[in-house]
C-alpha cells in the first residue's frame, strides 16, 4: 500500500462527506472548540444540492406556515453567506423552500469552512474504519447482523498521493449513503421499494418574463401531452426552480435501481442521461417557450434520495412525525410532507404536499447506530422508517442533524463520553448556545 504523506494524523472529530449533513457538522464541532477534519469525494462541498443540482434547502421553512422557520444555527449562516455572494434565487420559486445557486453555495462553504478552521480535504474517498487496535474493522458489515458494539477511531481514505488512516476519538458519517456505518458494521436497512433517482438539468436561453409556477405549467403540459402520445414512458413533475431570467432547472428525469449496488448505479447514471436529453427534445417540440432553449448542465451525479437507513437506538416512524410527537432528546426540527418519489410507473406530481403538517421533533437517538461505539450518522440514513425517511431526508433537516452531530461529537470527544451516553439535555443547551433549534413549537 502507498501511504499519503498526510498518514496518521490526529483529531477530535472526523466528519465523512460535505454536504449539508457534513459541513454543518464540521463548522459546528470547529466552532465548539474540535479539532475537526472534513473529508470529501468531490472537489466542492453541498452534496446534492451541488452536486446533483437539487437547488433547494427544503424544510428551513414549515410547510404549514412559510413564514417560519424551524431550522437555524448553521443553517441560517449558510443562507446569509450565499446570499451575500449573490447567490440567493428565493424570490422567484416556491415560497416553502429557499433556493441557492450551486457556485455560489460551493463558495460559501469554502468560506465558512476556513472560517471555521475546518482542515478541509477534497478528492478524498473514504475507503475503511479503524478499530481500537488500528486495524479495519469488517466482521459482520457485509452479513449486517451486527450485534457486539464495534468501536471505531479513525477512517482510511484513498488521497491523490496513497493511502492515508486518520484518528480521532469520534467520527461523523455525514456520507449520505451511511458508507461509515457500513464499513464499520452497523446494521442498516434498505427499503425493497427505494425511491426514484433523478438526473436534475439547467436550460438556458429559456423564453424570458415567466415565473416558476408558469413554467412548471408549461413543462406538466408539454410532458403530459408526450405521455399521451407515447412518447415517453415515465416522468416526475415537472418542478422548475427559476434561477434566473432565461435559466430555469428542470426536476423531471426518473430512473430506477438500487443505487448502494455499484452497477445498477452506474446504469442509472446513464439512463438518467438519456433521460434528460428525451425531456429536452419533448420540451423543444412541444413547448413554444423552450424551442431555443439549450442544456447548461446535468447533474455531475443522479440525486439519490434514498439508500441505506441505520438502525439507532430509535426509530423515528411516520406516526411520530404525524402526531408531532416531543421527544426529551430533540434535537432538531423537521418540517417536509412525506414525499416519496414512486417506482410503481406513475408520472406527474406524486400526491405529498397536498395537507402539510406541523413542525415535529427528531431525537438525538436517531443519530446513534446501534452495535457500533465512536460513529454519529447525520443527514439523509438516520434511524427512521422508510415511510419517515421521505420527511427526513431533505437538507433543510440534514443541515440541523448535522449541527446536532457535530456539536454532540464535540461534546463526547471533550469529555471521553461515549456517544450512547451522552447526556441530551447538554446537548440540547449547547446547540441552543450556537443558535440552533432543538424542539417544536
Amino acid at each position: 500500500m502507498i501511504k499519503s504523506s498526510l498518514d496518521n494524523k490526529t483529531y477530535d472529530i472526523i466528519v465523512c462527506g460535505a454536504g449539508s449533513a457534513g459541513v454543518a457538522a464540521a463548522c459546528s464541532a470547529a466552532k465548539a472548540g474540535a479539532r475537526t477534519l472534513l473529508l470529501e469525494r468531490h472537489g466542492y462541498g453541498g452534496g446534492i444540492l451541488t452536486a446533483a443540482m437539487i437547488h433547494t434547502f427544503d424544510a428551513i421553512k414549515s410547510c404549514a406556515d412559510n413564514s417560519v422557520d424551524i431550522v437555524a444555527g448553521f443553517a441560517r449562516e449558510l443562507v446569509a453567506e450565499i446570499h451575500a455572494l449573490g447567490g440567493d434565487a428565493t424570490r422567484d420559486n416556491p415560497p416553502e423552500v429557499v433556493c441557492v445557486h450551486p457556485e455560489m453555495h460551493k463558495i460559501a462553504i469554502d468560506r465558512l469552512l476556513a472560517r471555521a478552521g475546518v482542515d478541509v480535504l477534497y478528492h478524498a474517498c473514504v475507503c475503511d474504519v479503524l478499530s481500537d487496535a488500528g486495524t479495519a474493522v469488517t466482521a459482520n458489515a457485509a452479513a449486517n447482523t451486527a450485534t457486539a458494539n464495534n468501536r471505531i477511531t479513525g477512517v482510511e481514505a484513498a488521497l491523490r498521493d496513497g493511502r492515508a488512516r486518520f484518528h480521532a476519538p469520534v467520527i461523523i458519517d455525514g456520507t449520505g449513503d451511511a458508507e461509515l456505518a457500513l464499513h464499520a458494521g452497523a446494521p442498516f436497512d434498505i427499503a425493497p421499494d427505494i425511491q426514484a433517482l433523478t438526473c436534475h438539468f439547467r436550460l438556458g436561453n429559456v423564453a424570458p418574463g415567466h415565473d416558476w409556477s408558469e413554467w412548471e405549467t408549461i413543462t406538466r403540459r408539454a410532458l403530459k401531452e408526450a405521455h399521451d402520445a407515447g412518447e415517453i414512458k415515465v416522468y416526475g413533475g415537472p418542478w422548475i426552480i427559476r434561477l434566473a431570467d432565461g435559466e430555469i432547472s428542470v426536476n423531471a428525469t426518473r430512473v430506477f435501481g438500487n443505487p448502494t449496488d455499484p452497477s445498477a448505479l452506474s446504469r442509472a447514471e446513464q439512463e438518467g442521461r438519456a433521460h434528460m436529453l428525451q425531456i429536452w427534445n419533448i420540451l423543444r417540440r412541444r413547448a413554444p417557450a423552450l424551442k431555443d432553449s439549450y442544456i447548461l448542465s446535468g447533474s455531475s451525479q443522479l440525486h439519490i434520495r434514498e439508500s441505506r437507513i441505520i438502525r439507532g437506538e430509535y426509530v423515528l416512524t411516520e406516526e411520530d412525525i404525524r402526531a408531532c410527537k416531543r421527544f426529551d432528546d430533540s434535537i432538531a426540527v423537521g418540517a417536509w410532507p412525506v414525499d416519496i418519489h414512486p417506482v410503481t410507473g406513475f408520472s406527474g406530481v406524486h400526491p405529498h404536499k397536498e395537507n402539510p403538517f406541523a413542525p415535529y421533533e427528531i431525537p438525538y437517538r436517531c443519530l446513534v447506530p446501534l452495535a457500533v461505539d465512536g460513529l454519529l450518522v447525520a443527514g439523509k440514513p438516520i434511524s427512521t422508517t422508510h415511510r419517515a425517511h421521505g420527511s427526513t431526508r431533505v437538507p433543510g433537516t440534514s443541515l440541523a442533524t448535522g449541527q446536532a452531530a457535530g456539536v454532540a461529537a464535540t461534546l463526547c470527544a471533550r469529555d471521553g463520553t461515549p456517544p450512547r451516553a451522552l447526556d441530551a439535555k447538554k446537548l440540547r443547551a449547547a446547540l441552543l448556545n450556537q443558535n440552533a433549534i432543538v424542539s417544536a413549537a
